[in-house]
């Protein structure tokens, strides 16, 4: 499947000769330094119009990873293309069909915004007159049209990322890199380019790599994710398959009652195991907070039946689902890695039928293998 063209002759030329349909794909890709291996036997694979989300722990490999998939960095062993083309002996190519923002980009600080994205749209050899309208365009997306004839040496850091990001897209790509593109930003900032990120990947097709330690805001974008811990992957998915890969029995119910003395006592007699998140003895609460755990509250209408019977008047009822972050810290746990290095998980074809392996080995399981040891010697 081939993407159609842009409406500009430079974007429509490039367009006939890409794959676009499986943008970013690797096998077994691998950097060793000396004796560090950064990245170890990386298989991922991203789709045309994916906002995918690359999570890992500071000196997981993410930046590494990046830096060779665009080009930059030649691998020691394994394969990747972008957009059909191999990323060792087509990284020019790859060069000019992608944007890349770094972590940390280096601005000409004498010009202007607008002569830096003026400048960068030449190296791309775009039209001069296509060049000067998407600058504008750019600078105004990115909040910087009142700015653009400000030189950068006085622009703040955030400042800085946002033209960062219109010189990412100046030269209209289809697959862009993106590492910690929210970094410096104040709240608004960063609310301002996911907004760029959604709308680009929905009007456009655009496909967005986006690694990040705002977990949150890979939450709320990313329809897939990969997580990475000391080089290795350790899982991809949806966030719904990462949920279940450690376990859904983590999610809880959230009930919030109203607050009384009758409702205190009867929360001690109730035959279920609760977690009360509120003081109940602060009389100005005019609400307590209460969580319980799925895995015990099997049913929920059983459970409003249980509180109702005990005469607990329910306010509200909302089920909590493991967060991301949440997910995160538990695939990444050291002790849980050092119990079992690598968690693989096993995708179809098509993306919709998956299946997931998850199997960490316990204290427990460790201490009964040490025992049958001990007994056959």
């Amino acid at each position: 499947m081939k993407r159609r063209g842009s409406s500009d002759s430079h974007s429509s030329n490039q367009d006939n000769d890409y794959d676009y349909s499986n943008s970013i794909h690797t096998s077994s890709l691998t950097k060793i330094y000396g004796n560090i291996s950064a990245v170890s036997s990386l298989s991922i694979n991203v789709n045309s119009g994916d906002i995918f989300g690359f999570l890992g722990p500071n000196g997981a490999g993410k930046t590494t990873t990046i830096r060779m998939m665009c080009g930059l960095l030649s691998p020691s062993s394994g394969t990747g293309k972008v957009a059909g083309l191999d990323i060792v002996k087509d990284s020019l190519k790859i060069r000019r069909i992608i944007g890349l923002l770094p972590e940390s980009s280096g601005f000409y600080n004498w010009m202007n915004a607008e002569e830096y994205l003026l400048y960068f749209a030449g190296l791309y050899r775009i039209e001069s007159y296509i060049a000067r309208k998407r600058t504008n365009d750019l600078l105004e997306k990115v909040g910087l049209a009142a700015k653009s004839f400000v030189p950068i040496g006085y622009y703040s850091r955030g400042m800085k990322q946002r033209l960062g990001l219109a010189r990412t897209l100046i030269n209209n790509p289809k697959i862009i890199f993106l590492d910690e593109p929210t970094l410096g930003l104040d709240p608004k900032g960063q609310q301002d380019i996911q907004k760029i990120l959604l709308d680009l990947n929905r009007e456009n097709n655009v496909t967005v790599f986006l690694s990040s330690h705002a977990l949150s805001e890979v939450s709320s974008l990313c329809n897939r994710i990969a997580i990475l811990n000391k080089g290795r992957l350790i899982a991809q998915g949806s966030i719904e398959e990462l949920r279940r890969l450690v376990g859904s029995s983590s999610a809880s119910l959230l009930i919030r009652i109203l607050n009384s003395h009758d409702a205190q006592k009867a929360l001690s007699d109730l035959p279920i195991q609760i977690k009360v998140n509120s003081d109940i003895n602060n009389n100005d609460n005019k609400l307590i907070d209460i969580s319980i755990l799925e895995e015990v509250s099997k049913s929920v209408n059983k459970t409003i039946e249980i509180f109702e019977k005990a005469g607990l008047q329910i306010y509200e009822v909302r089920r909590l689902d493991m967060s991301l972050e949440d997910i995160f810290f538990k695939l990444t746990d050291r002790r849980k890695q050092q119990l079992h290095p690598e968690v693989k998980v096993e995708r179809g074809k098509n993306n919709s039928n998956s299946s997931t392996s998850f199997d960490i080995t316990t204290d427990q399981q460790l201490e009964n293998k040490k025992m049958s040891r001990r007994s056959e010697r």
